[in-house]
This record gives structure tokens, sequence and C-alpha cells, in this order.
């Protein structure tokens, strides 16, 4: 079996009830942008070294798949729908990291290349949740579960860009006093 069916060269796609559309219609959209940022996350996943952030990570990339799945789909009740479990799981890691950060005002996008990732998953994230709604009508309404989870998942991954950031930032000044602790002739010593 072949990757490239040749069925989507006329610019349309199948919905998992089999049902064709165009490419350009809100509900591809929807969940073209779950992949975009699924995409992103293993990039993160790939680069950071902390087991807590990687771990959170996968289990969201997991979890993804079946946003994909419910924004794909017509039918009113989805095969695949995300459970209040895992929009409790964010919520838990979201208040987790929250409890661990001090807020002061806007951030600005930059300290890391791994915080700099986080930020741009964060607005694929709402790109997402922009492109669900649009995606609803009067046949098509996604649960509020799956809102909320999109909505809360944004939340978190600011908040692990932030943790991030500061870790790096503690690691980075450590590294810097115990280079100048160092005894004369140490091999640590650049």
């Amino acid at each position: 079996m072949s990757i490239a069916t040749k069925r989507g060269d006329k610019g349309n796609t199948s919905l998992l009830s089999g049902e064709r559309i165009k490419k350009s219609d809100p509900q591809v959209e929807a969940y073209g942008a779950v992949d975009e940022l699924n995409s992103y996350l293993g990039l993160i996943r790939s680069k950071i070294k902390y087991s807590d952030f990687k771990k959170i990570i996968y289990q969201v990339q997991k979890d993804l798949f079946t946003v994909a799945a419910e924004l794909a789909s017509l039918s009113k009740k989805p095969k695949e729908q995300i459970r209040e479990s895992q929009l409790n799981y964010i919520e838990e890691k979201l208040d987790l990291y929250q409890a661990k950060f001090d807020f002061n005002g806007f951030t600005v996008p930059g300290e890391s290349e791994i915080g700099s990732l986080f930020d741009i998953s964060r607005t694929i994230c709402r790109k997402v949740e922009r492109r669900m709604i649009a995606a609803e009508g009067k046949d098509l309404l996604y649960s509020n579960t799956l809102k909320s989870y999109i909505n809360r998942l944004s939340d978190l991954l600011y908040i692990m860009a932030r943790v991030y950031d500061e870790r790096n930032l503690i690691e980075q000044i450590t590294e810097r006093v115990l280079k100048v602790l160092a005894p004369k002739g140490d091999k640590n010593e650049n």
C-alpha cells in the first residue's frame, strides 16, 4: 500500500466518515493545525532534557491524535473523543507549574530556543482553537471538553515556556559561578 493515494490531487480530502471535502475547509484547517502543533511538540521533545517535560509532551502528543480524530469527524458523537481525564491531566500540570512561577506581566518570547519553540506551539494551539470554532456550524459541534482541552493546553504551553526559561537561566548562572569558583588548572576551566 502506498502513502500516495492520489485522491487529494484535485484539492479534496476525506474525513473519517469518508465524506470528501475541500482541503481549504475550516474543519481540515483545524485538524491540520493539530498536526502542525504535534510536529512542533515532537521537535521540543527531541531537544529538551527535562524528563518531566518530555513525559508531558509525549502524553499531549498522543492526546492530539484523539483531538485530530474528533476534529475530522462529522458525526455528533465521534468514536474517539477527548475525555475529562485527559483535560484533568492538562489542568493538573498547569496548576503544578503555575505554582512554581511568579508572573510579572507580559513576557517577550526569545529567552531560549526551547522556550521560543514552546511559544510557537502555544500560538499554533490558539490557531487550532480559532479554526475549530470557525468549523462549527449547525451540523457540526465539538464537545465542550475538547474546547476546554485546547484552551488549557495553550495555557500549559505558555507556562512550560516560562518554567523552561527560568530553569535554563538558573543552570547557566550556576555553570558560570562554578567556573569562577573552580581552582586554577581545573579541567573545567575555559
